[in-house]
């Protein structure tokens, strides 16, 4: 891995033969520990009382950090494409109020800034893992105003591709003279099955956590696209080492619409209080180190 300085695992001696995870803080949550970090809330912010309730919910339930979509990728040009800017405010409104950092999706080099104003952690779409001008430019913003990146692997991609996404990104931290506060998703391969809308790959995870130092979690519920798969998924991960989950989680009252505008990824949402219920189960789990 002699081509990744900044980010394999061999190049750097209290990280070698181990799964030792390089630790960082956002905000008050310490990333990189033997706890599971869990990522959770709505893909999407329809409202805002859909976001606030489901803050509300996953703090209760114990998630660490509040995830939603502000700015969405979608594949179809007439499917709903985010609230934009006020869904920015209303995640940073659901931070004030439950004290959970945020991650949210940058899709484009010009709102980096905007997204930065508001945002904790970066997350970068499976889309554009190699829109190597956007991570230069997330990285350095993110660098520069102590801000995390969440990296999620494409859709089909080599391990060389995913560490060679990650060390754009290290390089901008590495030239500021701080350490990376950078994770890796795995959120599967666009590859459908009979039930499942992707293709989970616990066994790349691994590999993963094998090859880089940086903390590796698995995005169950884009990788599988079915609600009554989540869990299996996620626990398949936490098996094979995964340092945390990011997973979709919808009100238990939630409608496959919100006023009259399909929600986004609503069949692969867990309901809270199965959402709560599940975590109770992981309370005790600890991530391999060795």
């Amino acid at each position: 891995m002699k081509d990744y300085p900044l980010v394999a695992r061999n190049s750097r001696k209290e990280y070698q033969g181990n799964l030792k995870t390089l630790t960082f803080d956002i905000g008050r949550v310490k990333i990189g520990t033997e706890k599971p970090l869990i990522i959770a809330g709505p893909c999407t912010v329809h409202e805002r009382e859909q976001t606030l309730e489901n803050a509300q919910g996953i703090k209760e339930a114990g998630a660490s950090l509040l995830r939603g979509g502000a700015y969405k990728p979608r594949t179809s040009p007439y499917s709903f494409q985010g609230l934009g800017k006020p869904a920015l405010q209303i995640l940073a409104e659901a931070r004030e109020i439950t004290e959970l950092p945020f991650v949210t999706e940058v899709m484009d080099q010009k709102k980096v800034e905007e997204v930065g104003d508001y945002a904790d952690i970066f997350q970068i779409g499976a889309r554009n893992m190699q829109n190597f001008a956007l991570l230069r430019d997330v990285g350095k913003y993110a660098a520069k105003q102590d801000k995390g990146v969440l990296l999620k692997t494409g859709f089909l991609p080599k391990l060389e591709e995913v560490l060679g996404a990650a060390e754009y990104l290290a390089l901008e931290y590495d030239r500021a003279g701080k350490l990376p506060k950078i994770m890796i998703c795995e959120r599967g391969i666009n590859q459908a099955t009979e039930t499942m809308r992707n293709t989970p790959r616990p066994e790349f995870l691994a590999e993963l956590r094998q090859a880089t130092y940086l903390p590796v979690i698995g995005d169950p519920s884009h990788s599988c696209g079915n609600r009554e798969l989540v869990w299996d998924t996620a626990l398949d991960y936490l098996r094979v080492g995964a340092n945390g989950l990011l997973i979709d989680v919808i009100r238990d009252h939630e409608k496959p619409t919100i006023d009259g505008v399909d929600y986004c990824d609503y069949k692969q949402g867990l309901h809270m209080s199965v959402f709560a219920q599940k975590l109770k189960t992981i309370e005790n789990y600890k991530i391999p180190q060795e």
